[in-house]
């Protein structure tokens, strides 16, 4: 088996970014435009330099806006395309809604919360920042499922000791798949599963 990342683990999270500017600019963009149409439809004689002045100023930030929008999508649709393509000719489309989905799921499980043993806030942000960046590539035939080690050694303790739990969680989720034991990878831990005839 590969040891490197997928394109689809590699292109995640840069994915996610992208979405979100792209959103956050599309929010940020229509109250400009709200705007502009406002000071068009104007009628005031006093306020009409005024507003000839704000509305052309509210075009030229609505254009460049625009064209940030466009960059942002025309960057997410070339790095997505190509896996959506390959999903179709040599694997599944749902297996890629899939792995976004339990990848967010498997997030959600290993966030921790702070208990009554008293541990530290600082640890629980760095594994939760660590855990925020797991990902899992489900294919027809594989999976890979790879969550981040935090630098902080007690923080990396508290995912080392959720390695057993984490594992029984993604075997109960993918029960026709067979497991190997989490390896260390880089600054990963990794866990690979292959389908079972």
């Amino acid at each position: 088996m590969k040891k490197g990342k997928s394109y689809f683990i590699r292109t995640f999270h840069i994915n996610g970014f992208l979405l979100f500017v792209s959103m956050l600019l599309i929010i940020i963009r229509v109250p400009f435009k709200l705007l502009e149409v406002f000071l068009q439809h104007e009628t005031s004689t006093l306020l009409a330099d005024y507003s000839k002045i704000m509305t052309r100023v509210l075009g030229e930030i609505s254009n460049a806006l625009d064209g940030m929008i466009m960059l942002s999508v025309g960057m997410l649709l070339i790095l997505v395309v190509p896996e959506l393509i390959r999903r179709i000719v040599e694997d599944s489309l749902t297996n890629w809604f899939y792995s976004i989905w339990v990848s967010f799921r498997l997030r959600k499980f290993l966030k921790r919360q702070a208990d009554h043993e008293g541990e530290g806030i600082f640890k629980i942000q760095k594994h939760n920042q660590s855990i925020q960046k797991s990902i899992i590539d489900i294919r027809n035939q594989n999976i890979t499922y790879l969550v981040k080690l935090p630098n902080d050694v007690q923080a990396q303790k508290l995912i080392l000791d959720a390695k057993d739990i984490l594992r029984e969680e993604i075997s109960s989720r993918f029960p026709d798949y067979s497991f190997s034991n989490f390896e260390r990878y880089k600054h990963w831990l990794r866990i690979n599963g292959t389908k079972m005839s």
